[in-house]
């Protein structure tokens, strides 16, 4: 007979066999600060490089006004300007990456836990079973043994 409440654990368990949960499974072999450090490091290159390739496609586009405006220009005052949009962008979106993959890591590690409970209660069902099996062929062979 099919156990009901077997199936259903089965068919929750088989959930996290799809490529979403291996990620997840990824991100559990870090410690939570680690994973974090590694994807922050991860942005503050990548936020560095478009910016550097952001402000270069703006000197491009604006390169005729640079040319003739170069001598009158205050190049300190654009420098620090730059430095400082740099500095906010940079900052605000490392706080969103460490917003998100915190919250990743935390969502990855309730997933695992809710996973492992299935896979317990999978496996108790199993030992009770093989119990069961063992109990009933115990008492049919005893009965078997009386008899003869």
């Amino acid at each position: 007979m099919i156990n009901e409440e077997k199936v259903i654990l089965m068919t929750r368990a088989s959930r996290f066999e799809t490529k979403e949960a291996q990620k997840e499974r990824k991100v559990q072999q870090y410690f939570r600060h680690d994973y974090i450090s590694l994807h922050l490091l991860y942005g503050w290159f990548f936020v560095t490089l478009c910016y550097a390739l952001g402000v270069a496609l703006w000197i491009l586009c604006r390169m005729d006004y640079l040319m003739e405006n170069l001598h009158k220009m205050d190049l300190q005052g654009l420098g620090a300007t730059l430095a400082t949009i740099y500095v906010i962008v940079t900052a605000v979106y490392l706080c969103l990456l460490y917003l998100f993959y915190r919250r990743r890591y935390h969502m990855a590690g309730k997933d695992m836990s809710e996973y492992s409970h299935i896979l317990k209660k999978i496996s108790d069902i199993y030992e009770g079973e093989a119990r069961a099996v063992q109990t009933t062929g115990r008492t049919k062979e005893t009965e078997h043994g009386s008899t003869t």
